[in-house]
């Protein structure tokens, strides 16, 4: 079976309209049109109910696609058995992930990767998570590291560490006195001093006047802040939104607004002016990170291997991926 073909199918059930499915392909939507009545006469059914809305498949349809979606994974399986048995010395790992998380938690382990295993391609693809689920979903890419928004009869996750966010808030900011002196520094989060213990969480209904700095709904921490909030019944007034965490911090770092900024912004991105930062007392305030790969995709050696050498970097142990 001609898999490009199989990638017709799928790519049109999945968007559910021709015109584009066949952008996805890169092929024209009478071609692909032409392709798919020829496969109906040729199997002696009917794949897609066709109507003015978004077409649907048919009960046979639905049967073919379940097919089809079998004979992709056990081609992909097969692609990566194949490639165990090269030793690692050749073959392909797709990373999802967000440009966040590209930028600084991904660089140390590709660059300790493409030492020992030069044979491996690695190809990263950054986007937000509902876009890289439903590429994970298709085969697209291999697996993905993001907050864990991952359906768990879809995916497999393992986590990866707990991300937690904090209100950052400039030195000369009015709302300081008003929280008092549960400030804590870069220093108190990074290395837990006594004084991070000590400090108590705070409410964001004591910002209720307070100006805002909003990260765009593109951006992978969208959908956590807005958890943030919902959570605390809190309807933030947003000076401006941004389309990344960094421009938040820089922005709050000059004093324009308070942002809500993730601890691992704080560690890695190598800020050397910081804001006071405040707890959250909130369960959407502490974020888990997560390994996530589609249910039944045999995990490749290459796949072990980074992530083996991505938990070490962390520091948090073994991997437990399904053999």
């Amino acid at each position: 079976m001609n898999m490009q073909h199989v990638e017709y199918i799928l790519t049109l059930a999945r968007e559910k309209n021709f015109s584009k499915a066949a952008e996805q392909l890169f092929m024209t939507q009478s071609a692909l049109s032409q392709y798919v009545r020829k496969k109906e006469q040729h199997l002696g059914i009917t794949i897609f109910n066709r109507g003015n809305g978004p077409i649907t498949l048919t009960p046979e349809g639905e049967l073919y696609v379940k097919v089809l979606q079998k004979v992709k994974l056990d081609y992909l399986n097969f692609q990566r058995q194949l490639a165990d048995l090269t030793e690692l010395r050749t073959g392909k790992l797709v990373i999802g992930i967000s440009s966040f998380r590209a930028t600084h938690l991904l660089p140390r382990v590709i660059k300790e990767f493409i030492e020992a295993y030069p044979g491996i391609e690695l190809e990263i693809v950054t986007d937000n998570v509902n876009r890289l689920k439903a590429s994970l979903e298709s085969g697209k890419i291999d697996f993905c590291i993001e907050n864990d928004y991952f359906e768990k009869n879809l995916f497999h996750c393992e986590s990866l560490y707990t991300e937690a966010h904090y209100l950052a808030v400039p030195g000369n900011h009015p709302i300081s006195e008003a929280l008092g002196s549960d400030a804590i520094t870069a220093e108190d989060i990074g290395n837990e001093t006594p004084a991070f213990f000590k400090a108590a969480p705070v409410s964001l209904d004591r910002c209720e006047n307070i100006r805002f700095i909003g990260v765009k709904p593109g951006s992978s921490f969208y959908k956590c802040h807005s958890d943030i909030y919902r959570e605390a019944r809190f309807t933030p007034q947003y000076i401006s939104t941004v389309d990344n965490i960094e421009t938040a911090f820089r922005w709050a770092d000059e004093g324009i607004a308070v942002a809500i900024i993730p601890d691992s912004l704080i560690f890695h991105c190598g800020f050397k002016n910081h804001l006071n930062y405040y707890k959250l007392d909130y369960i959407h305030a502490t974020q888990n990170i997560v390994f996530a790969m589609r249910i039944g995709r045999d995990v490749s050696a290459a796949t072990k291997k980074f992530l083996e050498m991505l938990r070490q970097l962390i520091g948090y142990g073994t991997w437990n991926i399904p053999h």
